[in-house]
Formats: structure tokens, C-alpha cells, sequence
């Protein structure tokens, strides 16, 4: 997500992929991995209101792997994704093989269309109005530990199953050209706590590697984090993250029913209805 998330994302702006996998190591069955479908809900930065909610899919058939999305908001934006996998002999988690997201605007506008053939390298990002609806065009080198939108959750929850703490892969993302962004994940220190999500979980923060601009650039990209049960196989349970680039901040948490949001003095009930954040309904 996960735009992203997804990063989603969502990630704006290689050599060790998994350090902790043997190249001998079994296939791994990637929908009973993420436990699809994962229902999601939506929430407005500041955690005050329900504004959408999401469902992903996976399916598996044969050596292909398929995770569809969709995302409906209360103001009528919605989001779609297509992220078509393929699994590789002597690799134990698919590779990417074609990615498609669609973000439209409450009128049925396209805000930022995305397509991406890792086979031939073709990568577009069209963009609405908010970058004067322009569209840009590239070739790009999509490798073994390339991914995109949802499936980018894929390589941190296996590096956490496997028993790693930080993992290295790239994800293609439009910024606001299409480009492969290298990633580096990193297991915060300790027990994580959530006021998304009750227990005491695992939390991976991501930070594109941009070599030397890291310095001059780091203030300036958003801060993108993914939260996992580790009583559940690290099990993944939400992101917080952009829409899409330069679009409105959002937390997408898996719904498990019955938990509550933490409050600073008590326990309070996960919103039932979306609602409309009109601080934040335009992008």
C-alpha cells in the first residue's frame, strides 16, 4: 500500500534483496502469507475520521500471482490496483510482472493513472489536473526484487517471517515521473504501539535511498511506516502513508473486529461509517 502503502504507496521520491533467504528456499504461497482478502479502513491522518475503505485479493494460479485492490473514500474518490506476480524457480517470492492503479476523482476524473510492464520495461504516469494533465513516459530495469502498490508489503513481511530486521528491494512508484525507487526498510528497536491497533506489534519504516541526495532530500519525503502482528506471523496490519505523490496523508489499518483506537485517557470505538474529511477531500 502497501500506495503504496501503498505506497501506495506511494513512495516518493541493489544489491542485497533478502539477506536472510536461501535461493534454495520453497516457494512461498503469497495469499495465505498476507491471509486474503484484507479489508482495510481508512483513516485521516490525525485518526479523527473514517474516510474510506479498501478491500485487496490475492490470488494464486499455478506460478502466477494476482493481488487486486480497490478503495472507495466518502467524498466518491476511489482507487483501483492490479498487481500481476510471477514466480521464478530458485526465487521463494514472485517477481513482478505487470502493475496498473487507477486514482479517480469524485466525478470519475483520472487524478494519476499508472502502468508499468516489467517484461518490457514500458512505464507511464498520467496525471490529472493536479500536474496539469500531463503524462510521462519511460523504459525502466525492473529486477528480481522490484515491486509496486500493495505488493511492496510482500518483502517486509518476509524478511520479519524469516527472521530479518531490514530488507533492501525497489519499488516503482510515479514521483511524479515513473522511476524504480531503491528502499531500505528497517525494523524499529523494541515493541511497537499502535493507536490504530491494540497489542504490541512490529513497525518497519521505509526510507527511499537516494545515495548522496539523502542529505538534501530527506526533509523533504514523507515519512512512510508498516505495521505488523508479530503474534500473528507478523501478520500485516496497516501503513501510514500518502495516497499517492503529493497527494493527502492517510492511515489504512486491517480491520479486526472488535479492537478500539487507544485514546490518551480511554478506549474509543472504531468509527462503523465513512465520513467525509472536507480538510482534506481535495488533493
Amino acid at each position: 500500500m502497501i500506495k503504496v502503502i501503498v505506497i501506495t504507496m506511494v513512495l516518493a521520491p541493489l544489491v542485497a534483496f533478502l539477506p536472510a533467504v536461501s535461493k534454495a528456499a520453497p516457494a512461498v504461497n503469497i495469499r495465505a502469507m498476507l491471509a486474503s482478502p484484507v479489508d482495510l479502513t481508512v483513516y485521516s491522518v490525525d485518526r479523527k475520521l473514517v474516510i474510506g475503505h479498501a478491500r485487496f485479493t490475492i490470488k494464486e494460479a499455478g506460478k502466477t500471482v494476482e493481488i487486486i485492490g480497490s478503495t472507495k473514500y466518502g467524498n466518491g474518490e476511489r482507487d483501483w490496483e492490479r498487481v500481476l506476480l510471477e514466480h521464478q524457480d530458485g526465487n521463494p517470492l514472485p517477481v513482478i510482472a505487470s502493475y496498473q492503479s487507477n486514482f479517480l476523482a469524485p466525478d470519475g476524473s483520472a487524478q494519476l493513472m499508472e502502468k508499468a510492464d516489467a517484461k518490457s520495461g514500458a512505464a507511464s504516469c498520467r496525471w490529472g489536473s493536479q500536474f496539469g494533465d500531463i503524462s510521462y513516459e519511460d523504459t525502466l530495469e525492473f529486477g528480481s526484487d522490484s515491486y509496486a502498490g500493495a505488493a511492496s508489503i510482500v518483502p517486509l513481511e518476509y524478511a520479519l517471517k524469516t527472521g530479518g530486521s531490514s530488507v533492501h528491494f525497489q519499488v516503482f512508484d510515479c514521483a511524479p515521473k515513473p522511476a524504480l525507487y531503491n528502499i531500505d526498510a528497517k525494523l524499529d528497536n523494541g515493541v511497537a504501539r499502535w493507536s490504530f491497533y491494540p497489542g504490541e506489534l512490529a513497525k518497519m519504516g521505509l526510507t527511499p535511498d537516494l545515495g548522496w541526495l539523502n542529505l538534501v532530500a530527506r526533509p523533504f519525503i514523507p515519512d512512510i511506516s508498516v505495521w505488523f502482528d508479530p503474534k500473528e506471523g507478523y501478520q500485516y496490519v496497516g501503513t501510514s502513508k500518502d495516497r499517492f505523490y503529493r497527494g493527502r496523508s492517510q492511515v489504512l489499518v486491517r480491520n479486526n473486529p472488535g479492537h478500539a483506537i487507544a485514546g490518551d485517557s480511554a478506549q474509543q470505538a472504531l468509527p462503523s461509517t465513512v465520513a467525509n474529511d472536507p480538510a482534506k477531500a481535495s488533493n
